[in-house]
């Protein structure tokens, strides 16, 4: 293993998604020096190509208890502690549980605290309510419980508890029983859920922001306008909207954070629909629609790491977002017409699959895909 003589100002977490690139851009394009621990079997975003990570500046590893040695040669002290940032759920729950030990060597998401329970979907609820957010009516729901059990009136959504002990595939929007009964038939390592009441929403807001020690900074949220898949995916286009000209609260959002103790990027999911503003989760991690906070004037990483570091915040500015990977999809499927889609396209400042500074990652994206077409 070799040794640093320089340590960098932050060290990411992360796995090969665009969340991990949205920090390794923001970092990168603020000149602050990182290292990443990149956790994946085969690097399908490419992000160890991005121009931000110089040689020697990746660590790759198959296991998350594989980062504690790499984590013991980067050590810091006092002021000079790298800052950690985590980028995806598995990497936030691993950190967490080593927070004791590591909080002496690093700035850490809890500061030597543990988040905890606060993984847990209806732990969140309930501390929202608390601090004067409103969630769906919820409880929690075991498979071994029978659908007897469930109060919430239908239509209803099933998720899990947990993300790091669920997937994508686990959501579901039950419209009654029969889907209810198919949605937990359905091949699934997760037992244990949050059942909410089905909130038929005008639009998702993704809200973005950043806690540190001086204050909760929250630029503004994506109104997300299409996922993929449709209701339950993710965010493929949307516009990045200035806190200014939205209506939430944000005072509630920042005791949530303190009562859980957790610093540095975050996003919080909210459901609108009619003049409501629904709670649905926090993210104690960055996320790849974060990078649309950058590209807006707002660059929440590099204020994670340097507090002094200059945001413009009265010039923070309404940005369309677009995975056009997946938002392209609509077009293939019929659901939006050609010209309408590339009108949005052309709008758009804001690319999470690419970015014109840093083009490696996704031109080799593309290589890779061309080779193994030909190898077939």
């Amino acid at each position: 293993m070799r040794a640093f003589h320089e340590l960098p100002r932050a060290v990411i977490v992360g796995d090969s998604t665009y969340n991990t690139l949205s920090a390794v851009r923001s970092l990168g394009e603020a000149h602050i020096s990182q290292v990443l621990i990149l956790k994946c079997e085969a690097d399908v975003c490419h992000v160890a190509r991005s121009r931000y990570l110089g040689k020697g500046r990746v660590f790759r590893i198959a296991a998350m208890e594989e980062c504690l040695p790499i984590l013991e040669r980067l050590k810091g002290s006092g002021s000079e502690r790298p800052t950690l940032l985590c980028t995806f759920d598995e990497a936030a729950v691993f950190i967490d549980r080593h927070e004791p030990e590591l909080a002496p060597s690093f700035r850490t998401p809890a500061r030597g605290r543990q988040i905890g329970p606060l993984f847990d979907k209806d732990a969140q609820c309930r501390l929202a309510l608390e601090c004067g957010l409103l969630p769906p009516r919820f409880q929690d729901f075991n498979r071994s419980d029978g659908v007897e059990a469930i109060r919430i009136p239908y239509p209803l959504l099933l998720k899990p508890r947990n993300s790091t002990r669920g997937e994508k595939s686990d959501i579901h929007i039950c419209r009654d029983r029969d889907d209810l009964c198919r949605a937990l038939h359905e091949e699934s390592h997760c037992a244990d859920f949050v059942v909410q009441e089905f909130i038929d929403k005008d639009y998702e807001l993704d809200c973005v922001g950043v806690r540190t020690e001086r204050e909760t900074y929250i630029p503004g949220a994506i109104r997300k306008i299409r996922h993929y898949p449709p209701l339950v995916g993710a965010g493929a286009f949307g516009l990045f909207t200035p806190t200014r000209e939205l209506d939430i609260d944000t005072a509630a959002v920042a005791r949530f954070l303190d009562r859980a103790g957790y610093f540095g990027p975050f996003s919080v999911e909210f459901l609108h629909r009619g003049n409501k503003n629904y709670f649905m989760e926090v993210n104690f991690r960055n996320e790849g629609l974060a990078y649309a906070a950058t590209a807006a004037g707002a660059n929440l990483h590099a204020l994670y790491v340097d507090p002094a570091f200059h945001i413009a915040r009265d010039k923070v500015r309404p940005t369309y977002m677009m995975n056009y990977a997946l938002d392209y999809l609509y077009v293939k499927s019929g659901d939006v017409a050609p010209l309408a889609w590339w009108h949005d396209f052309f709008r758009t400042r804001c690319f999470i699959n690419f970015n014109l500074r840093d083009p490696m990652p996704t031109v080799c994206h593309y290589l890779s895909k061309i080779r193994s077409r030909l190898a077939r």
